[in-house]
């Protein structure tokens, strides 16, 4: 058969374009460069690009053997480029950028090396704060391959000593699989799928029978399962090295359709704008209401996320009247250990009598490449356009607060938003004619028994602010200070010889503590605060705490200004 130049160029050009594609998702790291940061053998209890809440993983969890204060090494040459520190979040972070193009990152962090440290503290006392988040001269704090940079640890909203390690190219600032450079985790372990999910799309569609979605736990190869019209297919899979009972995520996710692909998920690289698209990447709807995170096939229109790939029909399945479909599902970890499962979806009839008429209708549709607005008496709700994955229901009812008799606007969805939707909520008049509350009130999301400060600012008589996610809010006030109460002394009692530290519990009801302060003798003194114990910890100097009878103060402000401010006496 002779090919015309046309059919030959156009041959020519989808053959370039299969062989960028496969560069761009094969792209190469320099594996030997950089050595590990930690000299123990490296396990993970966190793989990079897992499902966490709101995003995905941006690094790997090395597992420190449980216990802070493991040396942490700088994998190459570089410098220090930026230091973090905060009550929550990653707590003290270091941030070293190399000369070969790369920055990596440290996360909950137990404390600094000796330079890095007298750095630190510094500044800290220069601007009188614990928290900051500064970039760093170049020059400043050079760093040679090998160097000892910090201790591990469990500072911000760690939930146990280890170290988060992030590798970023310095120019794009997208995050890369640190496995990609060398690191060694001995894994022969396969990964284990937990569970698969089926869900109906469409108002005729069914699963054994049933128009609601189902999970199976116990799927065994080659089983068979009755389905009807369309369905999308959904899992929840682990990676566990050897002999570990981490729960980790998997790096590979696949799907065949008759032995044809179908649905492909892995994440080498990504950038940290993508990284809220998980939301779009699992049925977020489920999870809202059981906390389990399936990764599903079906493409919702405002995904935008690149590493989510389908190959037909956006995700979903739609089967002929007693069609056989063969599912092959093969899940890899990065040491290519291979876990497959393979069943089969059989397609039975849907008799109209068994047809769903939804009764309860909500009150919008919301969509996703408009502007969405609510507007009624006493709110005034704004979705920009490109906040939501799909188009959607959304249920709006005011209500009264049983309680506190004030109006609640409750604004529902099972969907999940990209961007964040905008509240002008009207303040009640016995709200805003009582003197006493002036700047002191705040938007609050209820959940149940509990309100939970959304903050908010005063514009006339309304009250403005904005939220990641539907819920039910209303208007409310906090008019009390801060709790103050030690920890680890009692006030007029004599320390003990060996004690090293002075510990503070700092609490606020509702709308959350913004600044702290810690005075010793009328002087400004460093307390580190741990946001997930609420502990203000001063670490005993002697040049400091200096006489036999001293006077610790701490004084704590919330969002709204109010003021918590206690005195203590120390004995030495």
């Amino acid at each position: 058969m002779n090919l015309t130049q046309f059919q030959i160029l156009f041959i020519f050009l989808v053959f370039i374009f299969i062989s960028q594609v496969a560069i761009s998702q094969n792209k190469s790291y320099p594996k030997y460069s950089f050595s590990s940061p930690v000299k123990m053998p490296i396990t993970l209890s966190g793989s990079f690009g897992e499902l966490r809440p709101n995003h995905f993983h941006s690094g790997i969890d090395i597992k420190i053997g449980g216990e802070e204060g493991e040396k942490v090494y700088s994998p190459f040459d570089g410098e220090v480029s930026r230091i973090k520190i905060q009550a929550y979040g990653g707590g003290k972070n270091l941030y070293i950028q190399h000369t070969n193009g790369y920055t990596t990152v440290y996360m909950h962090l137990q404390k600094f090396s000796y330079k890095i440290e007298k750095y630190v503290r510094n500044y800290q006392y220069e601007k009188q704060t614990y928290e900051f988040d500064i970039n760093i001269p170049k020059g400043k704090l050079r760093i040679e391959k090998g160097e000892l940079i910090a201790y591990a640890g469990n500072s911000g909203s760690s939930s146990g000593p280890h170290l988060h390690y992030e590798i970023r190219d310095t120019k794009t600032e997208n995050i890369i699989n640190p496995l990609y450079f060398g690191l060694e985790v001995a894994d022969t372990t396969a990964p284990y799928i937990s569970s698969i999910l089926i869900s109906p799309e469409g108002e005729y569609s069914r699963i054994e029978g049933m128009r609601e979605k189902q999970i199976f736990d116990n799927i065994r190869d080659f089983d068979t399962i009755r389905v009807t019209n369309k369905i999308s297919l959904g899992i929840k899979a682990f990676d566990q090295e050897n002999d570990l009972s981490s729960k980790n995520g998997a790096y590979i996710y696949r799907v065949k359709v008759n032995d044809k692909a179908f649905w492909d998920f892995q994440i080498d690289e990504f950038s940290f704008s993508n990284s809220k698209y998980i939301n779009a990447c699992i049925d977020y709807e489920l999870y809202s209401k059981t906390g389990q995170r399936f990764l599903f096939t079906k493409k919702l229109p405002n995904n935008q996320f690149p590493n989510f790939i389908t190959y037909s029909n956006n995700g979903i399945l739609e089967f002929e009247v007693y069609e056989t479909k063969k599912i092959e599902y093969i899940i890899k970890d990065f040491q290519s250990n291979l876990k497959t499962l393979t069943f089969f979806l059989q397609s039975q009839p849907t008799f109209p009598s068994n047809y769903h008429i939804i009764d309860d209708k909500p009150t919008h549709i919301f969509y996703w490449e408009k502007e969405n607005k609510i507007i009624d008496e006493g709110i005034k709700v704004f979705v920009p356009k490109n906040s939501l994955y799909d188009d959607c229901f959304v249920t709006y009812e005011k209500v009264i607060d049983s309680s506190s008799k004030e109006p609640i606007y409750k604004i529902l969805s099972n969907e999940a938003l990209h961007n964040n939707m905008e509240l002008k909520i009207q303040i009640p008049k016995t709200l805003l004619d009582n003197p006493k509350l002036k700047n002191k009130l705040i938007v609050v999301e209820k959940k149940g028994r509990y309100s939970v400060s959304k903050g908010g600012k005063q514009e006339g008589n309304e009250i403005v602010t904005k939220v990641n996610s539907f819920g039910e809010f209303g208007v409310s006030y906090d008019t009390i200070t801060p709790e103050i109460n030690p920890i680890n002394f009692k006030s007029n009692k004599k320390l003990s010889k060996k004690q090293t530290t002075l510990k503070v519990r700092i609490k606020d009801n509702l709308s959350g503590i913004t600044t702290y302060k810690g005075y010793l003798n009328n002087k400004w003194i460093l307390m580190e605060y741990d946001g997930k114990s609420s502990t203000l910890t001063y670490t005993i100097d002697s040049k400091e705490l200096n006489s036999p009878n001293n006077t610790l103060r701490v004084v704590v402000t919330d969002r709204v200004g109010n003021i918590g401010d206690k005195s203590f006496k120390i004995l030495k």
